[in-house]
């Protein structure tokens, strides 16, 4: 007998975030296989990039460089390009966790396997990607007009791949869709974007920290190839840490499943049908919820 995680069923604040970690503990293992395999360029290229950038800002504190145009120069594309790279990485774990997610409950509960997830990657990339770099300039429209606007349109902007990847929807009614669940539940989904965005942003301070210590360091101290050796072990932590993203992912698709609950009840009608079936395993369901 199995326990599987019945995605599509109403939750509260609370629930989201115990489900998404029982969820993170479930599948561990198949989830970060599928992550290290279609992620993993990033994770070593991050590395070279995040590496990169901050020898070239350390070098730049180096007294004979202050006021270098080359050394200013080379601070500003090496940022430029891990900047980059990071919100590809970004991209790349939302999308990716998103399918599996999807292969999840299309397969009830069995194991998705990393072949299961790249297929979906592959299928949605495109759309995604078009679709993610039209929201990403409609919140820069949103964030220059008094900021208010972003704020309100980003839980609103988090609920469309989820429907997208989930539904196999046009980006039109996935945008309208977004609109429409989002209706009387912008706060929880805030708060949900906001708690885990923060836990996120702990556990990647676990390498930012450690890397900002040896810039200063290196003002104060001269251990040239130490410090060398430490910024590239902490690059390469703080890309790997990239990785928690599928945290706020998993917690965004399981609002969604909430929300399409409360507005179409898509779950209740599927188990109305499967009424009277038999299925060797277990689920989450509550009583009630019957």
């Amino acid at each position: 007998m199995k326990y599987i995680i019945e995605l599509r069923r109403i939750r509260d604040f609370g629930e989201i975030i115990n489900d998404t970690f029982t969820f993170l503990k479930q599948n561990f293992k198949p989830l970060f296989s599928s992550l290290l395999v279609i992620c993993g360029f990033f994770v070593l290229v991050g590395t070279v990039a995040t590496a990169f950038s901050q020898l070239s800002v350390y070098d730049s504190l180096d007294p004979g460089a202050k006021g270098d145009y080359n050394s200013t120069l080379k601070v500003g594309i090496s940022a430029a390009a891990n900047g980059f790279v990071m919100m590809l990485a970004q991209f790349f774990i939302y999308l990716t966790t998103l399918c599996f997610v999807a292969v999840y409950l299309e397969k009830k509960g069995d194991k998705p396997t990393a072949q299961d997830v790249w297929g979906y990657f592959k299928y949605y990339f495109f759309r995604s990607l078009g679709s993610g770099l039209l929201l990403f300039i409609l919140l820069i429209f949103g964030f220059l007009f008094c900021i208010i606007p972003g704020i309100y349109l980003t839980p609103i902007f988090y609920l469309i791949l989820p429907t997208m990847i989930m539904e196999n929807a046009s980006f039109g009614y996935s945008f309208n869709k977004g609109f429409r669940l989002i209706k009387d539940n912008w706060w929880m989904v805030f708060g949900i974007i906001f708690v885990c965005s923060l836990i996120v942003s702990v556990s990647n301070s676990i390498a930012s920290i450690p890397l900002m210590l040896v810039a200063s360091l290196r003002i104060l101290v001269s251990f040239k190839y130490l410090s060398i050796a430490a910024v590239i072990f902490f690059s390469m932590l703080q890309n790997i840490l990239l990785l928690t993203y599928a945290i706020p992912t998993i917690a965004i698709a399981l609002c969604y499943f909430s929300l399409q609950e409360r507005k179409d009840g898509t779950g209740i009608l599927e188990r109305i049908e499967a009424f009277g079936t038999h299925a060797d395993k277990a689920d989450d369901l509550p009583a009630e919820q019957y």
